[in-house]
């Protein structure tokens, strides 16, 4: 537990190799184990099938998503007079979270950026926590009307015990969430402990909720993250499509957003294995689609997504660490009480 708790920025090369081998082990286990769920012969039947040209596209909508993530990661930073990051830094950051085998949980390499760009302690803590709601919301906003659309068509896929939660929960608890943080962030904002870290997730939703009212001045972080999201559920069709079946649209996004249990930024490892037999198990379960398409899809999805970007998650290396360290030099002399005024 001693050895996983240590941020990967300060980890020897020998033991980022050591998690690059886990990483595939897990890749490889939970590849084998869908496939044996779907039936070995399926699967090689889908293989020989398949319709490689589709990999193009969906690598194509890859590119398309990291650039959007980059603009949606500056603006949530930027919004409501937060820090300004360097256009090198932000690269190395993002390269880090798009992929997310170095996100190591999805905070410590964007607290290290926020220190980096001038952000004093709390304000640190209420951006990275917006960014993880953001990610989220954004997702949210996506899933949400196009399950009511399936709730009021009637659809047996995406079933509806995938399409009713989606089209009733969010609408309330971003309700409920938004009247909570603009009636109760300024009273928890100066407390200590658990109020103290409600305060900074209140204050997070202020962030967000900031961005949605001005779409002007920050729609591009809007755009952007919702380009990234858009782009990797049309890469999930894509390579799904190269074996042979190709998903309705409601089944995609519905179902996505379900089996995205967490973020790659978010996720340990960036959630390689997991990510992809929770996803293949919820296209299957949820939206009706072959076991054996869905895991050779969600599977090339996922090396397009998580291993062809690692190799650029390991070149920012040395930036990622510059930045923890300028982060650690000047954490005693961030300003706080302005970014406190602010948000």
């Amino acid at each position: 537990m001693r050895w996983f708790s240590v941020h990967h920025l300060d980890r020897t090369a020998k033991q980022i190799g050591a998690l690059i081998l886990l990483a595939i082990a897990l890749y490889v286990v939970a590849g084998i184990g869908m496939a044996y769920a779907a039936g070995f012969g399926a699967v090689h039947h889908r293989l020989a099938i398949a319709d490689w040209w589709w990999l193009a596209p969906a690598a194509g909508a890859v590119v398309l998503g990291f650039s959007g993530y980059y603009f949606g990661y500056g603006g949530i930073s930027s919004a409501e007079g937060g820090p300004e990051i360097g256009r090198s830094a932000l690269l190395a950051v993002v390269t880090a979270g798009f992929g997310g085998f170095l996100a190591h949980g999805g905070t410590a390499v964007d607290e290290f950026a926020m220190q980096a760009g001038g952000a004093g302690e709390r304000e640190t803590k209420v951006r990275v926590s917006a960014l993880g709601g953001f990610e989220q919301g954004v997702l949210a906003l996506i899933v949400c009307p196009a399950a009511i659309v399936a709730v009021v068509l009637g659809t047996s896929y995406p079933r509806p015990d995938y399409s009713w939660p989606w089209a009733v929960i969010p609408p309330l608890g971003f309700a409920v969430m938004i009247w909570l943080a603009e009636r109760y962030r300024d009273r928890l904002r100066e407390r200590k402990g658990w109020r103290g870290h409600v305060g900074v997730f209140f204050d997070s939703i202020h962030v967000i909720v900031g961005i949605l009212r001005r779409p002007r001045g920050c729609g591009y972080a809007l755009l952007g993250m919702g380009l990234f999201w858009g782009a990797d559920m049309f890469a999930v069709w894509a390579t799904t499509a190269a074996f042979g079946y190709r998903m309705n649209v409601l089944v995609l996004i519905v179902c996505f957003g379900t089996g995205m249990i967490f973020t790659r930024r978010t996720g340990p490892l960036g959630g390689v294995g997991i990510i992809l037999a929770a996803l293949a198990a919820t296209l299957w379960n949820g939206g009706g689609v072959p076991l054996a398409a869905g895991t050779l899809g969600v599977a090339f999805y996922h090396l397009l997504t998580f291993w062809i970007p690692l190799p650029g998650a390991i070149a920012v290396l040395p930036k990622l660490r510059a930045l923890q360290a300028h982060a650690e030099e000047s954490e005693a002399d961030a300003p706080t009480e302005p970014a406190a005024q602010a948000l």
